[in-house]
């Protein structure tokens, strides 16, 4: 029997070699990180631990919990740093470079028999295309912060 023949009727597609004409340029990815969060003062009435959470975003879409259950117990002058930062928010947004993105960003202390108190209550303004830090000093907590809205191909 003779060799067969193969003839290729496909045309080259992205997966072998052809580049992707749809351009990302307007497209970014916002995101807000917890670099570190520390209780400078007793905030309890008992002088127990500040029982701390997070909401950030805009209700309903966006707005999160963090931590979705339960909460995050400080004392006087404790420092909680996670190891590559926490991510608090994300997002994509299609929009020009040179613009900014506004963040709603709420912490809350819980207090058993009462409403929560929200210590800081605070507007993000993410510049699109950079990336910087934010340190956020309120009602004895201070808070670091990582913003960024780097350009993102997804």
């Amino acid at each position: 029997m003779g060799r067969r023949v193969v003839k290729k009727v496909y045309k080259d597609t992205y997966a072998r070699g052809q580049r992707d004409t749809k351009e990302f340029k307007d497209r970014f990815q916002v995101k807000v990180e917890l670099i570190s969060i520390k209780v400078l003062e007793d905030r309890d009435l008992f002088g127990n631990e500040s029982e701390l959470y997070f909401r950030v975003g805009k209700r309903p879409n966006y707005s999160t919990r963090i931590p979705n259950r339960g909460t995050m117990n400080l004392e006087k002058n404790e420092i909680y740093q996670p190891l590559n930062g926490l991510t608090l928010y994300t997002e994509f947004r299609d929009a020009p470079k040179g613009g900014a993105v506004q963040v709603p960003f709420h912490v809350f202390e819980r207090d058993p028999g009462k409403n929560d108190d929200i210590i800081i209550d605070h507007e993000l303004s993410v510049p699109l295309g950079s990336s910087d830090y934010k340190v956020i000093t309120q009602n004895s907590i201070k808070v670091k912060l990582k913003l960024s809205a780097l350009r993102t191909r997804y």
